[in-house]
């Protein structure tokens, strides 16, 4: 029992594992409310009025989707501590859950591909480059804080 719990836990790794690294990649939160990236982008105050339109429709079902993963993942944690399940219930169970993580990773997309279509692919693209920007300062950062730190324990 121990040995099959380690082994969908592995499996769990490598299925989230890609999710999270794209979804790093995307820009988080109301970002065409921060005036510098909106006057970097040249966003009109219809466009921000749109995203907000969109972000707030798009967060009322992303919602729902996390609600309907978390209670699919419940549920396959009952069935994999069940004795006496067997092995297709657990695999029915986790293409359930599987299911429910795509429709929330296809919700999230779906609202990138609008902020695509609102601001057009030639901002689109400046602003992904602009994020990438952001993230490896970040990376930068946190690298140099590390050495840093390191350095100061005597650890180098």
């Amino acid at each position: 029992m121990l040995r099959k719990k380690l082994l969908f836990v592995l499996v769990l790794l490598v299925v989230f594992l890609p999710s999270t690294i794209l979804a790093q990649e995307m820009m988080h939160g109301k970002w065409w409310n921060n005036s510098a990236m909106a006057d970097e982008l040249k966003l009109t105050d219809n466009e921000r009025k749109i995203l907000d339109e969109k972000y707030t429709e798009s967060r009322r079902k992303l919602i729902d989707l996390k609600s309907e993963v978390e209670k699919e993942r419940l549920e396959l944690d009952i069935v994999l501590d069940k004795q006496d399940s067997i092995r297709t219930q657990i695999a029915e169970q986790y293409n359930r859950l599987e299911n429910a993580r795509a429709k929330l990773s296809k919700e999230r997309f779906g609202l990138l591909i609008e902020v695509r279509e609102i601001i057009g692919v030639e901002r689109f693209q400046e602003l992904k480059a602009i994020h990438r920007s952001k993230a490896g300062n970040k990376m930068d950062r946190r690298f140099k804080d590390r050495s840093s730190s390191m350095e100061s324990r005597g650890r180098y």
